[in-house]
């Protein structure tokens, strides 16, 4: 079966977590030599290697190239040990949402399900919103099942990979009025800009609420999965 297809030539967002303010990531265990400790973790980085490989030995490059900037090449270089919604963990890929509200109620679900797995005590976790643009040809799954079955999201992602595509648009199960999109390929990301910080609150058996240190709004995750649109574009 030939999948339908169409160009994009959007913009898309995601979250991950973070710090705000940022920190030094190794102030806790390098007693005060964190440039000598970054240094070492830098040789065995796989991130890092990959940025080598994109580069080719080149020493002097365009640094406002997306394809090297972190965010854009690193999904692809660390596989999702769950794998994405039409893709095994053999297959690397980005997923995005076209607008913030469905951004973060994936992104609640994701979180909620990783403390639960983790019985994490009550916490309030950073997370922060980027976005960029994508553009490519990509199958439009947007009228398939939100809730299809494993096996066959799967066989749906084979027809995307044996048609040559640079990914699939569909809907998610986490607010099936919205739209996402899987992206296979970091050729075809513009630079990513870093948008609003957020703060989500776990209380020990769900996230109850989202701040967004921008405007100070609280929401709940029902909020955010409905169908209502409660965030300002």
């Amino acid at each position: 079966m030939q999948l339908e297809s169409e160009e994009v030539d959007a913009e898309y967002y995601n979250l991950i977590p973070s710090r705000f303010p940022t920190i030094d990531v190794f102030a806790r265990i390098s007693s005060g030599r964190s440039n000598e400790v970054a240094e070492v973790e830098c040789l065995t980085n796989p991130r890092l290697k990959a940025k080598e490989r994109l580069l080719n030995g080149v020493s002097v490059v365009d640094v406002e190239d997306p394809l090297i900037q972190n965010w854009n090449h690193a999904p692809f270089t660390y596989p999702n040990p769950d794998g994405t919604r039409y893709f095994p963990s053999t297959r690397s890929a980005l997923e995005l949402s076209e607008d913030l509200q469905t951004a973060l109620a994936i992104s609640v679900r994701k979180r909620e399900a990783f403390l639960s797995y983790t019985c994490e005590n009550p916490i309030s976790l950073e997370m922060r919103m980027f976005k960029r643009r994508v553009r490519g040809r990509f199958a439009n799954g947007r009228g398939w099942n939100p809730n299809m079955a494993s096996k066959e999201r799967r066989l749906r992602g084979q027809q995307v990979i044996d048609q040559g595509l640079d990914g699939v648009l569909f809907r998610p199960a986490e607010r099936s009025c919205g739209v996402c999109i899987t992206v296979l390929s970091g050729a075809t990301l513009g630079r990513t800009v870093q948008a609003d910080h957020f703060k989500f609150i776990w209380d020990g058996s769900q996230i109850s609420t989202v701040y967004s240190f921008s405007s100070g709004e609280a929401l709940t995750p029902e909020q955010l999965c409905s169908e209502m649109s409660v965030i300002a574009h």
